[in-house]
């Protein structure tokens, strides 16, 4: 299943999670980056969830699996050539230019495994779906993500 955004506009989707009014003037690296700092407040509720600091919730799972999703999604517009480098530090390693074809099947698995975690409404079926999607999030940024110095 994937969440698909026929005939939505990035800034619209954009506005839907409440980035738009920063980003309607931003690039692709920014764009980028914001949206992989929203991913990164989704993974963070997920793993609050994890650890027992907050109870399962099976609608909180599915809200913040869905927003990874669909940020994986709109994601695979954003590494335009010529957006490797710019006038804000990218983090993006030349590889993802240089391995698309890796680069695309890496960013479609972390989007899978985000759509799973947003079908699981048993708690029982959670760690391992998250796991499953923190090892396709950490795989990805260990080949096209250079560390923040």
């Amino acid at each position: 299943m994937r969440i698909g955004l026929a005939g939505t506009s990035l800034f619209s989707v954009l506005l839907g999670l409440g980035l738009g009014a920063s980003l309607a003037m931003a690039g692709p690296i920014e764009e980028r980056q914001a949206l992989m700092k929203d991913n990164g407040k989704a993974i963070g509720a997920l793993a609050a969830i994890a650890k027992k600091e907050q109870p399962f919730d099976a609608k909180v799972v599915k809200t913040n699996a869905e927003k990874m999703a669909h940020n994986f999604e709109v994601l695979k517009d954003l590494f335009p050539e010529g957006s490797q480098k710019g006038e804000k530090e990218t983090y993006a390693k030349p590889e993802i230019w240089s391995d698309r074809a890796g680069f695309e099947a890496a960013r479609m698995k972390a989007h899978d495994a985000a759509v799973a975690v947003a079908a699981i409404t048993a708690e029982s079926a959670f760690p391992a779906a998250l796991g499953d999607l923190g090892n396709s999030c950490k795989g990805c940024h260990e080949k096209y993500r250079r560390p923040k110095e």
